[in-house]
């Protein structure tokens, strides 16, 4: 019985140089180039002869590809196969894409469902935020001279401004305006809190809630004073709901970070922070959502002299109802909502050992 001969050396012994191989294969590649362009943004755009034949060519360029990687010292072309086989390979084999409509219900439904899993972290950052309102409230209750410590000067003109009990009208341009300044200014807001929680194991992050709060507390007394508690809170709970909880998940968000790096069990501390990493992300990013959500409402709606305060005050209820059921019941599945930090130790308890 003969010897067996590899088909690709027959090949070459036929083919009498490298560049006969190229001019030979080179209007496939070409074709194969075209139809790699055309079926960049998906197969829908390719018709069942093309994708046929787009079939047929990624088959020849990956033989040609083996072929020149075995006979050839030719670096540029080796890399152009490689890299015009892997484009049309990831054209054919990618992952079907998602309607719109259903990649946007599944982001909202993973919001609600992180919220939910970092409900402790969540429940903290809005007792450290409320605590504080109620705790600065008391203090300027009981030691009045005590405003000047609390609420910073540059504020002053705004209490003063809440304590007439009125707002000056707004045009439309106006209200948009300030509506472009929230939807600039809050969401910075919000990620600047939850992002430093992972650079300052969370203390910078309980700062600034601590600081909101303390400023709203104050901003409550003030009104209360004078007799004018009820128009706060029907004027800012409107946008406040979203706002507020904006506020609130971005904490969390630099909670669960500090925590990671504080408790990272037998894990490194970076291992401990990737793995918290993606709840972390979507936390940060609910928070600017909320944020984006409050603006036009604070914009056009909550500031608006024209709407009568018990409206607002019923906008602000039934908003509280349904993103109170969004976040207890939306996305909800039968599989338990596990917690990435109850991942964090490794089944053999040598593995990631922190050294001494």
């Amino acid at each position: 019985m003969g010897l067996h001969v590899p088909f690709h050396s027959i090949i070459f012994q036929i083919v009498m140089n490298e560049q006969s191989f190229v001019d030979r294969r080179e209007s496939d590649w070409q074709r194969l180039t075209a139809l790699c362009d055309k079926g960049e943004s998906g197969l829908r755009n390719l018709s069942g002869a093309e994708i046929r034949e787009l079939v047929k060519l990624y088959r020849r360029a990956s033989t040609d590809l083996s072929i020149a990687r075995t006979k050839s010292t030719n670096v540029p072309l080796i890399a152009f196969l490689n890299d015009l086989s892997g484009r049309a390979y990831g054209i054919l084999y990618r992952a079907p894409g998602k309607p719109f409509l259903k990649t946007l219900q599944e982001a909202v439904e993973l919001s609600a469902q992180t919220v939910r899993r970092n409900r402790w972290f969540i429940f903290v950052s809005a007792a450290i935020f409320f605590g504080s309102a109620f705790f600065v409230a008391g203090i300027l209750a009981c030691v009045p001279d005590a405003k000047d410590k609390v609420i910073p000067p540059q504020m002053d003109k705004l209490f003063d401004s809440w304590r007439s009990g009125k707002f000056d009208e707004r045009s439309s341009t106006e209200s948009g305006m300030m509506a472009g300044f929230y939807a600039s200014n809050n969401p910075r807001t919000s990620i600047i809190t939850g992002a430093v929680g992972a650079g300052s194991f969370g203390v910078v992050s309980v700062y600034f809630l601590f600081n909101n709060g303390a400023i709203l507390g104050a901003l409550g007394h003030e009104m209360a004073v004078v007799g004018k508690l009820p128009f706060l809170i029907s004027s800012i709970a409107p946008h406040g709901v979203p706002e507020l909880s904006g506020i609130i998940v971005s904490g969390g968000c630099g909670l669960l970070l500090g925590y990671a790096l504080i408790n990272p069990g037998r894990r490194r501390r970076s291992d401990a922070l990737k793995a918290v990493g993606k709840d972390a992300i979507v936390l940060l990013s609910t928070s600017v959502v909320l944020m984006f959500i409050a603006a036009p409402i604070e914009g056009f709606f909550s500031f608006q002299p024209a709407v009568p305060q018990w409206l607002k005050a019923a906008v602000a209820c039934v908003s509280i109802v349904v993103w109170a059921i969004f976040w207890t019941s939306f996305g909800r599945t039968e599989t338990p909502e596990r917690h990435p930090l109850a991942t964090l130790e490794p089944t053999d308890p040598t593995i990631g050992l922190q050294k001494p």
